[in-house]
């Protein structure tokens, strides 16, 4: 294994102060990728961990929720009072509109909304500007401050892939094509640091274990922005962290009446972009729903594989001929591939930073809840 990866992930990770990261023996990681590497090089268990985790637990030391407060506009005044900005990562989907909606139903004005793109706005992987983004932004026009498109250009993209490491030298967790959603990857944008940047990317993920229903936070679907504290996951974020609890609720429900739950010990649940989920959650109704480039097109939840929108990005470089970008991205998957190949051809469980117990509200670590793993 090359060392100085991982003593300059550990250093990133400490001077940085990340907010989520992977850890053994001392080693601290920023990239999955590279953790798995390590666990799988080493045979040392490598831990998920979520720096929020005793403000969480404090949090809901009062183990009340009420199911008609809305929490979500509690978030964002807290926000408006500890920031001299807050701004919003607005892709026109249902969790970013829900929290823009919000705001606006609460007269909470928001400095910015920031929309990120792959190259030219008019191509087609970007058409969730056009046809769901762009509309409510004019129809809020006067409600919130300013928006950006937020660029990052085939040149860039190319230029990362170049380095056939690339995948475990940055601060994430996945390898779709040309990902330009990231703050810790995006060359060119600046975060500032008296300003906040909201991301909305976590709807409830519950496991049904030996009787007990849990809420986690699992890194197969987190960001990589956490070396950035002022980066907020909306529902994950220790001061919402009721208005993740209130939404596992609201899943659970629906999972019971919809006879998805059987007597077996061990059941993993995970809400996808259907219409009818994001209504039970409370989310947003999208504009021209029909447009957006829907996340995962195998619904094996593996987030590995082809996104509607990972194949048409590649699609869109392939149309204009960028070759080199191709040759790059694939000259790094294949490294990849070689040097994990069990990560990039199967679904590979996620790590837990925690479990929330839905009902007594008790939170618990992987090697608090499930040392040994899930054991039937």
């Amino acid at each position: 294994m090359d060392k100085k990866i991982i003593l300059d992930s550990t250093k990133r990770v400490e001077e940085e102060k990340h907010t989520c990261y992977w850890t053994a023996n001392g080693y601290k990681f920023d990239n999955k990728l590279l953790a798995l590497w390590y666990e799988n090089n080493t045979n040392n268990f490598v831990t998920f961990v979520d720096t929020q985790l005793e403000e969480i637990r404090n949090q809901l030391s009062d183990t009340s929720i009420d199911m008609n407060h809305d929490y979500n506009k509690n978030y964002l005044e807290y926000l408006k009072a500890n920031y001299d900005e807050v701004n919003l990562c607005f892709s026109g989907g249902a969790d970013s509109l829900t929290i823009l909606d919000t705001a606006v139903r609460n007269n909470i004005v928001l400095d910015k909304l920031i929309y990120f793109a792959c190259d030219d706005i008019e191509l087609e992987n970007n058409r969730e500007f056009k046809h769901c983004a762009l509309p409510i932004i004019e129809k809020y026009k006067g409600k919130f401050g300013s928006y950006e498109i937020a660029t990052i250009t085939w040149d860039e993209h190319s230029e990362e892939y170049a380095d056939e490491m690339y995948f475990f030298r940055r601060a994430s967790s996945h390898t779709l094509p040309f990902n330009s959603a990231q703050f810790a990857t995006h060359p060119s944008f600046k975060i500032k640091d008296n300003a906040c940047y909201i991301k909305g990317l976590d709807k409830p993920q519950l496991i049904k274990y030996k009787g007990r229903w849990y809420t986690v936070h699992q890194d197969t679907g987190s960001m990589g922005d956490w070396r950035y504290s002022n980066v907020k996951a909306f529902w994950l974020d220790a001061e919402n962290i009721k208005s993740y609890v209130k939404d596992s609720l609201l899943y659970r429900q629906h999972l019971l009446e919809a006879n998805r739950v059987d007597k077996t010990n061990l059941q993993f649940f995970k809400p996808n972009q259907d219409k009818k989920i994001n209504s039970i959650l409370g989310r947003s109704t999208v504009l021209n729903y029909d447009k957006q480039l829907f996340k995962n097109t195998t619904g094996s939840g593996n987030h590995n594989l082809p996104t509607t929108k990972g194949l048409q990005r590649m699609h869109d470089a392939l149309s204009v001929g960028r070759m080199d970008l191709l040759v790059n991205y694939f000259t790094a998957m294949k490294k990849c591939n070689d040097l994990l190949p069990d990560y990039v051809n199967k679904n590979i469980p996620g790590k837990f930073a925690w479990f929330i117990d839905i009902d007594s509200l008790e939170v618990f670590t992987q090697q608090e809840l499930i040392p040994d793993g899930f054991i039937n």
